[in-house]
């Protein structure tokens, strides 16, 4: 492959680190094999923090991992059938996968042949702007012209469209994320139409996977105009069956970007009915975990009174009956504007309170059900005060009566 640039490595501090270019030396010791490649390139190209480090080798994965083991380093064989493996250096994890073509596919699995062809092993990954190379001396590769679809934000499937989305069907959300997070809205006319015309291969992915996508896309800075593609293209249906409009979803996202913030859980409630049914279902159909599944139900059950014309008062008392997330939830679906912003603001820093009177400060005049119904009374009584009874005067108005 050509060399098309090569980077400044003062500039770029992730590429000088020791665990890094130890296991560069390990595996490129009689010649040059290992190059990194993918997310952590594109987003250096992009000026973003980079998450993992992912390399391919033109070495065979047993190659590989005698070579680490050798330097002193540990290896995992998280997927060694496909050619990858962890190498744990200086405590630091590394994605190395060999080069490879796909002999057959199967939906999101493969039957594999290691190579040592770097063109061959770029025109078998997604898109142009993940197929970028990048040695530990700075020189940058592009074998798919991936650096001018990546400085035009454009989305663009590796060869044939169609082919690439029929070797994984995971590919048509991944296509709609990375156009919300990199793209500027206009999606690639090609790519969007293979999408729409395999959509059903949606339904043959786990939950797990469709939700792991949908939260890395919901945050997107252009999810809106992506969001409205997929709606319109009933993408959306295939990925969540309950789904019905994005009209709240439009209005979510607009008021919580006045208000500087984002709540992924949020938005994703905004996307399917706000009914309890409605919301397990969606849970057990994305594999959410049992922490998410109750939050989306909180945001479910209605908060009366809770809008952007409410007293503070009032919003100390839902504060403290349903809890914080649940009221900056339902204050941003309800109401827009100055006031909105102030009890957001008000209800993301108040303390709510605990309740000053436990059982056990009852026990000695109470017990069984009356014990509850005593507690009951004096939370609501707190509660009226605006929480300013303590407890001396709480016990003390009850004992006396």
């Amino acid at each position: 492959m050509k060399v098309i640039k090569r980077l400044e490595l003062e500039h770029y501090g992730w590429l000088a680190e020791p665990g890094l270019q130890k296991l560069l030396s390990l595996l490129n010791h009689d010649g040059l094999h290992a190059r990194m490649v993918g997310g952590c390139v594109r987003d250096t190209l992009l000026g973003r923090d980079i998450g993992d480090i992912d390399l391919a080798c033109d070495l065979a994965p047993e190659e590989s991992m005698a070579r680490i083991e050798t330097g002193g380093g540990k290896v995992i064989p998280t997927g060694l059938k496909h050619g990858t493996i962890t190498a744990i250096i200086d405590g630091q994890a590394f994605e190395v996968t060999s080069l490879r073509h796909d002999v057959e596919t199967f939906g999101r699995h493969a039957k594999v042949a290691f190579t040592d062809d770097w063109k061959g092993d770029a025109a078998r990954r997604d898109f142009t702007l993940n197929a970028l190379y990048l040695d530990g001396d700075g020189s940058l590769y592009d074998p798919c012209h991936g650096l001018e679809d990546l400085d035009n934000r454009h989305i663009r499937f590796i060869g044939d469209a169609e082919e690439r989305i029929r070797e994984d069907g995971l590919r048509i959300l991944r296509f709609f994320r990375f156009a919300a997070q990199i793209g500027e809205g206009k999606l690639d006319e090609k790519g969007l139409a293979a999408c729409i015309g395999l959509k059903g291969m949606i339904r043959d992915l786990s939950g797990e996977r469709l939700a792991q996508e949908m939260f890395k896309m919901l945050p997107a800075k252009n999810i809106l105009p992506v969001i409205r593609v997929m709606a319109e293209n009933n993408i959306l249906t295939e990925i969540l069956p309950d789904f019905t409009d994005i009209e709240d979803f439009n209005i979510f996202v607009t008021r919580e970007r006045v208000l500087g913030r984002c709540n992924i859980l949020s938005r994703l409630s905004c996307l399917f009915p706000r009914e309890e049914g409605a919301v397990r279902a969606m849970a057990h159909h994305l594999r959410l975990s049992n922490s998410d599944r109750k939050i989306l139900l909180s945001y479910a059950k209605p908060h009366p009174g809770v809008n952007s014309q409410m007293t503070k008062q009032a919003l100390r008392k839902s504060l403290y009956l349903y809890g914080r997330d649940e009221n900056i939830h339902a204050l941003i679906l309800s109401g827009e504007g100055e006031r909105l912003s102030e009890l957001v603001d008000y209800a993301q820093l108040w303390t709510i309170p605990a309740m000053p009177v436990q059982g056990r400060h009852l026990n000695n005049h109470f017990s069984g059900p009356e014990l509850g119904k005593q507690l009951k009374y004096l939370e609501q009584k707190w509660i009226e005060s605006d929480f300013g009874l303590s407890r001396d005067q709480l016990l003390h108005g009850l004992l006396q009566t």
